[in-house]
């Protein structure tokens, strides 16, 4: 039975240093919520391929699986010594990449390499800020939910922020130009970040005790059973997501108002945004988190179908994937407090990076497939396609949870 937990999302803010830092590390995460639409019109000019387009994406994303890699260093070494070196890796790789496929005549295949390369090492701001909340609240686990909801809800306004800027912007000024700002919000994000003082000092980093306890576990946490069902849950939500977004860059391009997409993606976020809001303040502990991920899939499942029966108008698709998108935000929600639950000891971390690598490696894949579909067939087929890995995501992560209880 769901209730309302009266843990307020201002007491969270209150914690000392928690709004500098956390404001930093949205900042620079910004550049995360710019980077997809930006590529896939940067790409898209460069080839006039959406097939193209959805290779870059795909590589950028397959590189998730440094992610958790890096989140090992930061946890060994401090976010002040690892996080910033990443960041200007990164935005040298994504900036370049941008300007070579806007004005070399090169191959695509160079930029869609470097592309590849600035994804490989992208920081891990996500799960370096879940390490903080978790080390800000360790006295409450409410104050950590309210703390995971306000980190998703707000980095899902940032994915609303992020293609409505883009959408502004391409009506006006090349796509190349938006990774390039991408590049330059991640550096200054990054370096406000890990400059504040209790990062500086290394005042919420695992202790070297934790280090010892650490190094005793050497089997992956993404062979825990009940963890893994939430990684394939997430998997799943990140290729219906992914495929749902190269379908609405193809629909708005053929119906002559590609800018359309940005906002048609800022509404679904949007969505999501009051959707995990509310979803932080309910206390749902009687429902096992695989069993509330798989409602939340159903929820997107069905409403992706019904936005592909009605496709013929852009205001019908915008309706549909924001009703989807109430269940986004509170899916991550979720997933994080899973991890917390099934982690062993001082690996939070690392089991939190997983989550995020699980969804890039489902967009990656949803952005393969959907790029070489929605060129051939279409967007509303690519609509069908996201509802049935939506679909086949509710079954398996059901059965996986029913059969771990």
């Amino acid at each position: 039975m769901a209730s309302i937990d009266s843990e307020g999302y201002s007491s969270i803010l209150r914690i000392p240093w928690a709004r500098t830092v956390f404001a930093s590390a949205l900042l620079g995460r910004f550049a995360f919520a710019v980077i997809p639409l930006s590529a896939v019109f940067a790409f898209h000019e460069r080839t006039g391929s959406f097939a193209t387009a959805g290779l870059a994406i795909a590589a950028y994303g397959l590189t998730t699986f440094t992610l958790p890699a890096k989140a090992r260093l930061v946890d060994r070494y401090g976010q002040f010594r690892v996080l910033l070196p990443l960041a200007v890796i990164a935005a040298v790789c994504i900036g370049g990449a941008g300007v070579i496929a806007a004005f070399s005549t090169v191959s695509a295949a160079l930029p869609i390499a470097l592309f590849a390369a600035g994804g490989a090492a992208v920081p891990p701001l996500g799960p370096a800020m879940r390490s903080n909340w978790r080390a800000m609240t360790a006295d409450s686990s409410a104050r950590k939910q309210a703390a995971y909801a306000l980190d998703s809800t707000c980095e899902e306004v940032l994915f609303l922020a992020g293609p409505l800027t883009v959408g502004l912007m391409i009506t006006a000024l090349p796509a190349w130009i938006g990774l390039a700002g991408a590049a330059v919000l991640l550096v200054l994000g990054t370096s406000a970040m890990v400059c504040t003082l209790p990062i500086r000092e290394g005042r919420w980093a695992v202790r070297d005790a934790g280090v010892h306890v650490r190094r005793k576990h050497t089997t992956s946490v993404v062979r825990i059973p009940r963890l893994s069902v939430v990684l394939i849950a997430m998997f799943a939500l990140a290729a219906g997501v992914s495929i749902v977004y190269l379908s609405v860059a193809e629909l708005a391009t053929a119906s002559g108002n590609r800018g359309a997409a940005g906002y048609i993606e800022s509404a679904m976020v949007a969505a999501s945004v009051v959707g995990g809001l509310i979803w932080g303040k309910l206390n749902l502990a009687a429902i096992a988190r695989p069993i509330q991920l798989g409602g939340l899939l159903a929820l997107l499942a069905a409403a992706i179908l019904a936005t592909a029966a009605l496709a013929d108008t852009l205001w019908a698709v915008g309706v549909g994937v924001s009703v989807a998108g109430l269940a986004i935000a509170p899916a991550f929600v979720t997933a994080y407090l899973a991890t917390d639950d099934l982690a062993p000891d001082h690996r939070e971390a690392e089991a939190s990076s997983w989550v995020n690598t699980a969804y890039n490696l489902g967009a990656a894949s949803g952005a393969a497939v959907a790029g070489v579909l929605v060129s051939s067939a279409g967007g509303r087929a690519g609509l069908l396609l996201s509802a049935g890995v939506l679909a086949v995501g509710v079954i398996v992560t059901l059965s996986g949870a029913y059969r771990l209880r």
